[in-house]
């Protein structure tokens, strides 16, 4: 995402792009990627711009494919138990429909939006199961190959009984690594 002509709020008249300070995303400075589609995503390693009239926030975002499907390996690779928009999230990315997705993985979708809307969380099964078609869904051959060459070690790791991560994502030489770290 980047900043494209000028951006004008309509209650303040003004243009941001005019008013905007460009900053740096380090370790100790993270951007929060709110567009991810997840509340608990950082970046590091990017330039953003924050408009000193009214505080809104724009993004460089080089390689952002690239950056989601690294995001996407970490919510499926990590121990913990996936949360309501981390199954919005994968769902998302596979471009499903919640009933389709239902379909997929044998549950309805007003299921899926329960889980989705954090109502309950999928049994332990439902929630591997999710990753297990998302691997094989995405097209993401890393995923694929983790799929399968390791499905019983890496299965018997998921889910952890805690759900308490954030997503870390950091920009070096022009790739993208993303990892689960503790919230």
């Amino acid at each position: 995402m980047v900043i494209k002509g000028p951006i004008t709020r309509p209650t303040d008249n003004h243009e941001c792009r005019k008013s905007s300070k460009k900053v740096a995303a380090t370790l100790e400075n993270l951007y929060h990627f709110v567009h991810s589609g997840l509340p608990n995503v950082y970046l590091a390693g990017i330039n953003y711009y924050v408009c000193e009239k009214c505080g809104k926030q724009s993004a460089d975002i080089p390689a952002l494919n690239e950056l989601m499907v690294k995001i996407s390996r970490a919510v499926v690779g990590q121990e913990a138990r996936l949360s309501g928009a981390e199954i919005r999230f994968l769902r998302k990315r596979l471009k499903k429909k919640s009933s389709d997705f239902g379909k997929i993985i044998g549950v309805t979708p007003e299921q899926i939006s329960r889980w989705e809307n954090d109502g309950n969380l999928p049994s332990e099964s439902a929630d591997k199961l999710i990753r297990v078609f998302f691997c094989l869904l995405s097209g993401d051959e890393a995923l694929l190959e983790k799929v399968t060459k390791h499905i019983d070690g890496w299965l018997a790791t998921l889910p952890g009984e805690e759900h308490a991560t954030n997503f870390q994502a950091q920009l070096r030489d022009h790739q993208w690594a993303a990892e689960s770290v503790p919230a």
